[in-house]
Formats: C-alpha cells, structure tokens, sequence
C-alpha cells in the first residue's frame, strides 16, 4: 500500500540490469580477512580524501550541466572536457581505494566510473545531450552513497546558483543537494513543499517524499525529533486525507521508539530486531510503522557493514537483512540497491541460512520486477546472474569428494 506510484509493478525495475556490465564485486568471494580492522581504518581516510577530489570535480560540472545551452557551447567546451577528463581520473582513483569498504561502497564506485565514462565519451564524441543527461544522472549515484551513513552539512564548498535550483522538480532538487552533501538544504526544501498548500498531502506521500525525508532525517541526521516535528506540522494541514493523518500519527509512535536505537551499540542484533518489528510498538492492521523501524534497522545495518571487516557469516545476514528492508519498504528514490544486498549476502556466504533465504527474495525480486511470475519479460543476462547465484548455493551444499568417498 505504501509503495510509490511511479512504479509499474509492486516492485522497482531490477537494478541487477543496470549493473549486468559491470565487473564481478570485487573480492565478494573471498573471505573477509580475519585481522583486518587495522588495514581498513587505514584505508577508510585515503578513501575520504579520494571522495573529496571526486566531489571538487563534480561540483564545477553541475551548474553547467543543468543548462543544456552551457553545455554544449563551444566557449565552454576546453574547460568541460579538461573537468571530464579530471572526474575520469577522480572517479578511477575513488574505486581503486574502495577495495577496503563495503560491497555497497564498491558497487556505488563501479557504478560510478562507467557514468563518468560514458559522459566523457558521450561529449568527445559531440553528442551534448546525453553527456548531460549522464552527467546529471550521476548525482544519484553520489545522492544514494551520501543517505547511507550518518553525515553532515558540507557549507564550505563551491555554492549552487539557487535560480537554477528553482527551475527542479522537488526530487531533482534534494538529489542535487544530498550528492553535495548538502543534507540540511534537502531537509528544507522537502519541509517547504509539505507547507505549500499547492502542494496536496497525497500527492506529496505518493511522490514518496515523506520517506525520502525520513531516509535523510534517520539515517543521515540521526535526528528523529527533527522529523517528529515536520510530521506533527504537516498533520495539522486542513486538507489532510484521514488515510494520512493515521499514517503520520503512527509514525510519531514509531519514530518516539526509536530514538535510542540510532545510537545502539550492537548494530547487527539491534538491527535483526528492528527488522522483525520486535521491541517497538506493534504496527496497525493497516499501518506502515515498520517503515520506520526499517529505515532504523537499515541505519544499524549499514554502520556494520561500513568498512568490511566482520564476519563473513555476520555480513551475509546483514546484506541479507538490508534486502529485505530495502525491498519491502526503503525504496531508495535515488537507486534501490536490494539487489546489491542480496547478492553481497549470497557471494560472502553460500552456505549459510541468510544466503538461501537472500537467493529466495531476489529471484522473487527480480521476476516479479519484470511484470509476472513466468519471466517472460526477463532477459537472459538476469536469468544466467540468478543461475550463477543459485550454482554457488549448491556448490556449497555438495560434500567434499574425501567426505563422500568409502572407507576401504
């Protein structure tokens, strides 16, 4: 019931598509190093710094690429391709020291450096428009890396022109600030449209605006009060659909609960809880609380997944536990990643429960994705990519051939 209008079936189109050309994840097979905690907190600030030189390329990019007419004149162009050329070698340099974070991490960077290839390309070969599109396209990459983990405002960097940021649709414009890690500016411009009377309540939910907000407001801000408020204001609207007022009513409960999971100290266990709805008020009948206690959950889970170094088995039930929240309610509007999750869950252990049941969802995930149960509509590419999931399952499951064989 909560889930957005602009789909076309009860789920997104199967990212495992976009993703069908990229390289395998990059050490998801191997086991987790058992001593690594010291490499990786090495590793992690080199990471941050290459973000840092990503996002100085990308930002100069943005005004430009939001005017078609910019773009693609000839005045602008020496400077467009030496910044394309930059964000090439910034991107490349982010994915090779990505190696020691998370598979989402290195998926998001995979994912990032075909883009900026393809912008580059694009716009070499005068082909404007869809170096633009491309470019612009980008920001949801950088917008759904930034709502993982708890951040905050970045003000000291090069400022957007606000007229161009008027001429957005709402969803254009917090996709452009959370990429610039701009969180508060997003929080605003989504607080602004649920107080514009223009703007109908269901319309606004519908959009899937609300969790957008909350997705920003938990994970990244780590500041239920501050949503608790915004909902509490946009309730007393006098054009409030009754389905509605319930919902956010429910909600205040459930955000009130969680206030102190955000700060848990048992990521993973506190996060199994959550997303079995387990020591938080029992949703309605109708209710959608669990979208908050999942957006918690993938709060914890995502933090204990940061930087890789766990338990591979432990891993495999938190990507598991992320596909399951991420499939049935946080719909990330700036790229799902249930698949990522579920597949990271299937490749760090195949012989685990959390695998099989992660193999489950995903072959529901994906056909169901692609219009009906029989998979007609499916191309070859996702079913040989279900294949080889459920081969390494089994692979895992056969007795070694000393286990099998007779004593003499």
């Amino acid at each position: 019931m909560h889930q957005r209008v602009r789909r076309v079936s009860a789920y997104p189109i199967p990212w495992l598509l976009v993703v069908v050309g990229l390289a395998p994840i990059a050490a998801a097979e191997d086991p987790a190093p058992t001593n690594s905690e010291i490499e990786t907190t090495a590793a992690q600030p080199r990471a941050e710094l290459e973000m840092q030189g990503l996002f100085e390329s990308i930002t100069p990019l943005l005004p430009l690429a939001m005017e078609p007419a910019a773009w693609s004149d000839p005045a602008n162009q020496a400077a467009i391709q030496e910044r394309l050329d930059n964000l090439i070698a910034a991107s490349a340099a982010l994915e090779a020291h990505a190696t020691h974070r998370d598979i989402g991490f290195r998926t998001l960077s995979q994912s990032l450096v075909l883009d900026v290839a393809e912008a580059r390309g694009r716009y070499r070969e005068r082909d404007f428009e869809r170096s633009r599109t491309t470019m612009v396209e980008i920001t949801n990459t950088c917008a759904a890396c930034h709502a993982r983990l708890p951040g905050t405002s970045d003000t000291a960097r090069q400022a957007l022109a606000e007229t161009r940021m008027a001429e957005l649709s709402l969803h254009q414009e917090s996709q452009i600030w959370v990429a610039t890690r701009r969180f508060d500016r997003a929080l605003a411009a989504f607080e602004a449209a649920f107080s514009d009377e223009m703007q109908a309540p269901g319309h606004l939910d519908m959009e899937g605006y609300l969790l957008d907000y909350m997705t920003l407001g938990l994970r990244v801000r780590q500041d239920p009060t501050r949503v608790r408020r915004t909902f509490a204001r946009l309730a007393k609207r006098p054009d409030m659909p009754i389905y509605l007022g319930r919902h956010l009513a429910g909600w205040d409960l459930a955000l009130a609960s969680i206030e102190d999971d955000l700060t848990h100290a048992d990521l993973l266990a506190r996060g199994r809880a959550l997303a079995a709805g387990e020591g938080v008020p029992r949703p309605a009948l109708l209710g959608r609380e669990q979208t908050v206690y999942d957006l918690a959950a993938s709060s914890l889970l995502l933090r204990f997944v940061d930087g890789n170094a766990r338990d591979p088995e432990e891993l495999a039930e938190a990507y598991y536990l992320l596909g399951v929240v991420e499939a049935r309610s946080v719909d990330s509007y700036w790229l799902p990643q249930a698949e990522h999750h579920l597949e990271a869950a299937i490749r760090l252990a195949p012989t685990s429960a959390s695998a099989a049941s992660a193999y489950a969802l995903l072959e529901e995930y994906v056909v169901v994705g692609f219009g009906g149960a029989n998979g007609d509509a499916l191309p070859d590419e996702a079913w040989e990519k279900l294949r080889e999931l459920g081969q390494l399952i089994e692979e895992g499951r056969a007795p070694a051939a000393s286990e099998t064989d007779a004593a003499p």
